[in-house]
């Protein structure tokens, strides 16, 4: 019996997913216009922000800018710009035709977890706004920075107080260089685990919560201790001599990488649709996860036999009961919902 109706569910997934692209149809998004817009606006982020740190190291004398090359320098600002655009592209389209790529975060939540309870899913993607846009890449310009401050944060510490600038720069060019990798498993993943509806059923802690906002919570965290510590100790380090480097080495990444990021977001935001879609797909076809339109019984049945056990194992028990009624009360388990054919994949069973 458990196999038939296992066997109906994997069968209904073609329309459950008929269902999901016209729910990701209705969603409002960017216009061409703003997202056009948007990339120009994040150009002169860029060339302003760079800039700025320019204009910080010529006023300390640790490099000079040479007035006559003004037009080339920004130039190359604008390219490098414009080479971010065509990144994003590549890794947005990459990540729609193989969402496989965007697994790292799926293992990382298992681990967390330590494999316990179980997976489904039940999507509301939101609407588009300018003002996701813009909060969702300071997240990620924080976190690729984090990232980089994770790895180099070492470095940084033995380095002379007279190589801080320098080392900084190159942490802004390492920054860049594992951009791609970062933004594609750390920025982009979870934020379509996100919106695609994977959640999580935890029975050992009673608890239901979307995949996505779990490792963005980890992810956040870990990157925001990492820059919160680094700052802590130059300042002890280094704020008595020099009080302005500690948060001048973290604001050198900082300002570029938001712009960066920004365009990044635009991209993503074009074919963020094609890309919720393709994992949602992904999850349902590759593992199986059930589905709130061809599951909706067993996850039913899965939700509500957790809230149970929940409230019998907290009931109040009256005083006027007698000790056998207590015990019968104590000993009383909530009915439990049939599980899931075991010999079938799932998501905890992700290949190495």
């Amino acid at each position: 019996m458990l196999y038939e109706i296992r066997l109906i569910a994997v069968e209904d997934k073609p329309e459950a997913m008929k269902v999901f692209s016209r729910q990701l149809e209705e969603v409002k998004t960017l216009s061409n216009q703003q997202v056009i817009l948007g990339l120009i606006g994040s150009s002169f982020v860029l060339v302003l922000s760079t800039w700025g740190v320019l204009s910080l190291l010529n006023f300390a004398q640790i490099f000079i800018i040479d007035i006559n090359n003004l037009a080339r320098y920004t130039m190359y600002m604008i390219l490098g710009s414009a080479l971010s655009i065509a990144i994003a592209l590549i890794i947005v389209l990459a990540m729609i035709r193989w969402p496989r790529i965007v697994n790292l975060p799926l293992r990382i939540h298992r681990f967390a977890k330590r494999g316990t309870g179980e997976y489904f899913l039940s999507p509301d993607p939101p609407d588009q706004s300018l003002r996701t846009v813009v909060r969702r890449s300071l997240y990620g310009s924080i976190l690729v920075v984090g990232i980089s401050l994770t790895i180099f944060s070492y470095d940084l510490m033995v380095t002379p107080p007279t190589q801080i600038i320098p080392s900084g720069t190159f942490l802004m060019l390492a920054s860049i260089i594992v951009l791609p990798i970062t933004v594609l498993e750390f920025y982009f993943g979870p934020w379509l685990i996100k919106d695609s509806g994977l959640f999580h059923l935890d029975e050992r802690d009673r608890s239901l919560s979307n995949v996505g906002d779990d490792l963005e919570d980890i992810l956040e965290f870990f990157a925001g201790v990492d820059i919160l510590f680094l700052f802590l100790e130059l300042a002890i380090s280094l704020g008595s001599t020099y009080p302005w480097l500690p948060i001048f080495i973290i604001i050198i990444p900082l300002g570029p990488l938001f712009s960066i990021v920004l365009n990044f977001t635009f991209i993503f935001m074009i074919f963020k649709k094609n890309g919720t879609a393709a994992m949602m797909e992904f999850l349902g076809t590759r593992y199986e996860v059930p589905d709130i339109v061809s599951s909706p019984d067993y996850i039913r049945s899965r939700v509500i036999a957790l809230v149970e056990r929940d409230l019998m194992m907290n009931v109040d028990i009256p005083e006027t009961l007698s000790s056998e009624a207590i015990i019968d009360v104590i000993l009383e388990e909530p009915p439990k919902a049939e599980s899931v054919d075991t010999e079938t994949e799932s998501i905890n069973e992700v290949d190495s």
